[in-house]
């Protein structure tokens, strides 16, 4: 299917060395085009917008509605019940993150455990607290290993932090068998959704399923809304007469001797003025992928990976990083022997106008492993990055599938890599 003509900006040509071609993003795990749906919706709202929840202009009260109506458009689109739970409009899943890490604290020996093939922004906001971190098998995550570490820490293990999707090897870790393991412990979840919120469907599940997802995390720059929001998703008693992770406008109800009292919460935890613009940008795009509908979305970009994979499986010296094989989102990374990662990125924008990503994707921990440097390894790189900030270290070359890609655009792709592994130049290959 061709959902292309929904991507504002498609079209867009850029400068190569082979002259002006239309850009081609493969860079869809890092951040995502805007919807046009969605750049229209912005420049109707912009004509109405106004500062929310405390004004008592019509603009003011009509700009509150339509963010209190993006709120509860997004508990729909993920299966929260806002009586019990809290929808809070932050900056990204970063934001999101360490804004959950304000509000949980621990007592000594309590215990954050997370996995091999979390983001930065799942593992170093739990570093405050003791960490265990789950390896993996081939399969994906090691359950039994998870199991073994619940049952040897009763009543210790305060969260499980897993991300829905990695954003190194597309691996989906089955995130609704973890909460019940996590729960069955006594233990939350939290559900890093950033990769995962803009190709599958996701459900919170009801407070007293098993399934039940505590926590979840997730940015509108990477669902086609890059607009400076993003959603954290919780227990609304979390956030109750706590002092929130940030002070100012629009958290105070009143202040005397006896203290602050607070707002209620989200508003507590949205302190000055809000992301209105952005947050509304946010529901619509979810709005959009509902209408494109999740088995469309899912087939086709199922078909694009598959077809990604077999086309790249035959390029010589091309090494591929897969963790696991099934589910997983559009997601591949992959080496060329003999050239650095960012050599490969530079010659696929600078011959072929394709975006790509290289490095270590905020994952250093899972690309190391994937990688197989050894800990002596690790710390060298770690002396030279102390000793010269600019400096190159091992990675990979990643490329990330949105719902607008082409075959004709993996045609292209795989045409350069071929030049690039062979040595060959040739004048713009597939690529128009």
């Amino acid at each position: 299917m061709d959902y292309s003509d929904l991507i504002y900006g498609y079209e867009k040509k850029v400068p190569t060395a082979l002259g002006l071609k239309r850009y081609i993003n493969f860079d869809n795990a890092a951040s995502t085009p805007p919807f046009k749906g969605v750049m229209k919706l912005l420049a109707e709202e912009a004509e109405w917008y106004s500062s929310v929840h405390r004004g008592s202009g019509y603009k003011s009260r009509y700009s509150t509605d339509q963010y209190e109506n993006a709120r509860q458009s997004i508990a729909n689109f993920i299966g929260a019940d806002l009586a019990h739970e809290v929808i809070i409009f932050t900056k990204n899943t970063t934001d999101s993150i360490n804004k959950l890490s304000h509000y949980l604290s621990f007592l000594p020996g309590e215990t954050v455990i997370y996995s091999k093939i979390e983001h930065h922004s799942n593992e170093l906001p739990w570093k405050k607290a003791k960490n265990i971190c789950i390896n993996l098998r081939n399969e994906g995550i090691d359950l039994g290993e998870l199991e073994q570490v619940l049952k040897a820490n009763p009543g210790k293990i305060k969260l499980l932090a897993v991300c829905g999707a990695s954003n190194v090897t597309g691996y989906i870790p089955p995130i609704h068998t973890l909460a019940e393991m996590a729960h069955h412990a006594g233990a939350k979840i939290l559900i890093d959704g950033a990769q995962l919120i803009p190709h599958r469907p996701v459900k919170l599940y009801p407070a007293n399923d098993p399934r039940h997802l505590d926590f979840l995390a997730f940015s509108g720059h990477k669902m086609y809304a890059p607009f400076g929001a993003g959603v954290l998703v919780g227990p609304r008693a979390l956030f109750t007469n706590k002092f929130p992770s940030q002070v100012g406008g629009g958290t105070v109800r009143g202040m005397g001797s006896s203290g602050v009292l607070w707002v209620d919460p989200p508003e507590v935890e949205e302190a000055g003025s809000p992301n209105v613009l952005g947050s509304l940008a946010l529901a619509k795009a979810a709005q959009i992928l509902e209408q494109i509908g999740w088995e469309n979305l899912i087939n086709h970009e199922t078909s694009l990976l598959e077809y990604s994979l077999i086309k790249l499986r035959q390029i010589p010296n091309l090494i591929l990083y897969q963790h696991c094989s099934n589910p997983s989102i559009g997601v591949i990374s992959f080496n060329i022997q003999g050239i650095e990662h960012y050599q490969v990125a530079k010659y696929l924008a600078e011959t072929r106008g394709i975006g790509v990503r290289s490095g270590c994707f905020c994952a250093r921990g899972y690309v190391q492993s994937l990688l197989k440097l050894s800990p002596v390894e690790i710390d060298r790189i770690q002396s030279t990055l102390i000793e010269n900030v600019q400096a190159q270290t091992p990675g990979m070359v990643r490329i990330s599938f949105g719902c607008y890609n082409k075959f004709s655009e993996v045609d292209c792709l795989v045409d350069a890599l071929e030049e690039l592994s062979l040595g060959i130049r040739k004048r713009g290959g597939s690529c128009k």
